[in-house]
């Protein structure tokens, strides 16, 4: 399968006639496309002996696409559906459910696997263009080669009218998962769905660092190999309670 086959003709004009919504979406579906990550998630969930008419990889990309785009619901993928002439044909919401379906442990492991060496080929073109990755940077200090994994909570409204659910102290509803950033890059690396403990407060569990935390583990390991020989310590960088200033951990 060509995975940028739908934008082989594909041109920008500025005096054309037609209107094209979310114009963002042909960048980013592009982009998953030339790095190799629509092909490597069809390679990560391919069956053998299963030829879907839609190709997995590719429902996933153009999924991971409309999330990007603010997608909240499967049935949002319509925002890039709904464009035939640009996308070509594009997953139905119900085949969108069934590429989902089938996702298990071994397929997350793979997708995981896929994502870490797509990862470290996009390290590697930034490293080329801009001489090293993009520095983090604290209070206006530049870190310089020390990777920063931010962790930090944010809530996913889920309303509930099921007998004894309480909001949230803002008075939400919904789920509250822990959620890991790459400073350097910008990019959402992990999630972790909290625990609740009682009398555990969110902000305590993250100060215990990285290593204590599966979300934290996994963001960790985001650097290829080589800018973890050459660089600093990994560190979380968490939000301090009642406070919007980070602080640095080891």
């Amino acid at each position: 399968m060509h995975d940028s086959a739908w934008s082989k003709d594909l041109t920008v004009e500025v005096g054309g006639r037609g209107v094209v919504s979310h114009a963002g979406l042909a960048v980013l579906r592009l982009l998953a496309d030339r790095t190799g990550l629509t092909g490597a998630l069809s390679r990560a969930v391919r069956r053998r002996g299963f030829t879907p008419v839609h190709d997995r990889g590719r429902v996933l990309a153009d999924a991971a696409v409309c999330i990007a785009d603010g997608g909240r619901v499967l049935s949002d993928l319509a925002t890039v559906r709904d464009q035939a002439e640009l996308y070509g044909p594009v997953a139905s919401d119900a085949t969108l459910w069934r590429a989902l379906e089938e996702i298990g442990d071994t397929q997350r492991a793979r997708i995981a696997t896929a994502r870490a060496r797509i990862r470290r080929r996009v390290w590697t073109l930034i490293a080329a263009r801009h001489g090293r990755i993009p520095p983090s940077r604290v209070a206006d200090v530049d870190l310089g080669k020390t990777v920063v994994i931010r962790l930090d909570a944010t809530i996913q409204i889920a309303h509930s009218d099921k007998q004894g659910a309480a909001g949230t102290f803002k008075g939400s509803y919904g789920h509250h998962p822990l959620t890991a950033w790459c400073d350097n890059t910008v990019r959402h690396e992990a999630l972790q769905i909290r625990v609740e403990v009682r009398g555990l407060r969110l902000p305590v569990v993250a100060a215990a660092g990285c290593s204590g935390l599966p979300a934290g583990r996994r963001a960790a390991g985001v650097a290829p190999r080589r800018d973890r020989r050459s660089a600093r310590p990994a560190r979380c960088a968490t939000p301090v309670w009642r406070d919007h200033h980070p602080r640095v951990l080891r």
